[in-house]
């Protein structure tokens, strides 16, 4: 039985393309129970790629606050510490400008500020104090979205 349900990478086609890998990914994840893939967790898997974070590393939280993203994270064994959280923000027009010395790619997360911890009583308030932070800097959102 076909399903009318549209895949999020060609929400124009009304159904599922048969020829789409992606498409029946999203079909087998639908059908198995599998959860759609959180946009906040892969901004916030990308953010901390783009700094090199080490294999091993765990995501507790990631919050999106307008422009800017707080990652929590549960770090390896050989990390400074146990548990960080790292700001990142993404560019703005003017540091996108192919005629800037070295522009940023749009979309590029930037590492804004980063605090870490031995216990993980400390990531909620080392968080609180990011978006603090995020405050003082101008970086507000009405709608802060949160992966756990």
């Amino acid at each position: 039985m076909p399903t009318f349900q549209t895949c999020s990478r060609h929400p124009k086609a009304g159904r599922f393309l048969a020829a789409c890998s992606g498409c029946a990914q999203e079909l087998h994840d639908l059908q198995y129970g599998k959860p759609a893939p959180d946009p906040t967790r892969e901004a916030a898997r990308a953010a901390l790629a783009s700094i090199g974070t080490p294999a091993g590393t765990f995501i507790l939280s990631a919050t999106r606050i307008g422009d800017a993203l707080i990652v929590a994270t549960d770090q390896p064994p050989a990390a400074n510490f146990a548990y960080a959280v790292d700001v990142f923000r993404l560019p703005t027009a003017a540091e996108t400008d192919p005629e800037q010395v070295a522009p940023c790619a749009p979309g590029e997360w930037i590492l804004i500020d980063q605090r870490g911890g031995h216990r993980r009583a400390d990531v909620d308030r080392m968080t609180a104090d990011s978006v603090k932070y995020l405050a003082e800097i101008g970086i507000t959102g009405e709608s802060a979205t949160q992966a756990a």
